[in-house]
């Protein structure tokens, strides 16, 4: 706690205010854990893209068939008819777009797995801290298990721990 004070001759001991700062060191940690073998899926650049009307939530396809695609994403979007500014038929067009899909299964080495887990877990820690040249130490702890690599990253951060307060009497 930061005070001040002074006294006088004539007037004894009277409570001023004080300006200071206290400052701590802070520790702020995150854990990531990467498996060494994982399933990615990317978009082939592929896409189909159909119709479908809708009267009162009842659904006529304007297709016939299924998707040409073996695995693939689906996005629907839906338009409502309007004759007025207010006033809406009971009519929706609905757009449903797939997007071709591949999936890759990647296998990382325990190394590989460290700097991916390390470089996610200071991603986001670098999100939560807002001045990083506080920042004084950084620590890695890792634990390794048969299928997955589990990183901890601390960073040590010096902040401005103090709060202003009035003094009432």
């Amino acid at each position: 706690m930061i005070g001040g004070w002074l006294e006088g001759k004539y007037t004894g001991m009277r409570y001023v205010h004080a300006n200071g700062s206290v400052e701590a060191k802070v520790w702020y940690s995150q854990k990531e854990t990467v498996p060494l073998k994982e399933i990615k899926t990317e978009r082939t650049g592929k896409e189909e893209t159909r119709y479908c009307v809708k009267i009162n939530n009842f659904p006529i396809n304007l297709y016939k068939t299924l998707s040409n695609f073996k695995k693939y994403d689906t996005i629907k979007e839906n338009k409502k008819i309007k004759l007025f500014s207010d006033f809406y038929l009971p009519l929706t067009v609905e757009k449903i777009t797939n997007y071709e899909i591949k999936e890759e299964e990647v296998t990382y080495t325990k190394e590989q797995a460290k700097e991916i887990a390390v470089d996610k877990a200071k991603q986001a820690l670098d999100e939560k801290i807002t001045n990083k040249e506080n920042i004084v130490n950084i620590y890695t702890n890792y634990q390794e298990t048969d299928n997955a690599v589990e990183v901890e990253v601390i960073y040590e951060v010096l902040e401005e721990i103090g709060t202003k307060e009035k003094i009432v009497f």
